[in-house]
């Protein structure tokens, strides 16, 4: 068991690896960012700060699946999402990021699955959408609107519809780091 001291020097050294990532990202120094993040997710690891590594995880795994590296970033959900972090904001966006991932590899059932539970968590938090961040209630809304669309795309799948005679182009929402046209 650490002392409070040590976790507290831990945190601080951690946050400080995530801020450095998210600024190498604005400067779009994908290379250095991923390094930052990797030092950030050990360190979390080696500490047991399982918040800090769920968010590391978020976090690494948009960058990675913005760069089309689904399957690092498919790692690193499950990681976040096996830590049964309580969070609500933070588990939504791992399960939202899952579900990027599985639409960008065409697995639509999965892709549904990972949105259901998606919009699960925040309703079982905000039932009635009363009081949840705005950022979120956007996120969530995005994902009610694919939700329907994925349903059709599964019941065609489904029915024997062949896989490829389905398209769907689906984008997710453009990182910060992208330049407006």
């Amino acid at each position: 068991m650490m002392d409070h001291e040590t976790q507290d020097r831990a945190r601080e050294q951690i946050l400080l690896w995530a801020r450095e990532a998210h600024e190498a990202c604005a400067r779009r120094r994908f290379i250095a960012a991923f390094r930052y993040f990797r030092r950030a997710l050990e360190h979390a690891r080696d500490h047991g700060l399982h918040f800090l590594q769920a968010q590391l995880c978020r976090d690494a795994a948009y960058v990675y699946l913005h760069h089309g590296a689904t399957q690092e970033a498919r790692r690193l959900l499950d990681e976040g999402l096996s830590l049964d972090v309580e969070d609500v904001a933070l588990r939504f966006g791992l399960l939202s990021n899952l579900a990027t991932v599985e639409l960008l590899e065409k697995n639509y059932h999965e892709g549904l699955n990972a949105v259901e539970r998606a919009l699960a968590v925040f309703l079982h938090a905000y039932p009635a959408l009363e009081g949840a961040p705005f950022a979120l209630v956007s996120s969530y809304t995005a994902l009610y609107k694919l939700r329907r669309t994925l349903r059709q795309v599964v019941s065609l799948l489904d029915s024997g519809i062949n896989p490829e005679r389905i398209r769907i182009f689906y984008r997710p929402a453009p990182p910060p780091w992208t330049p407006a046209p």
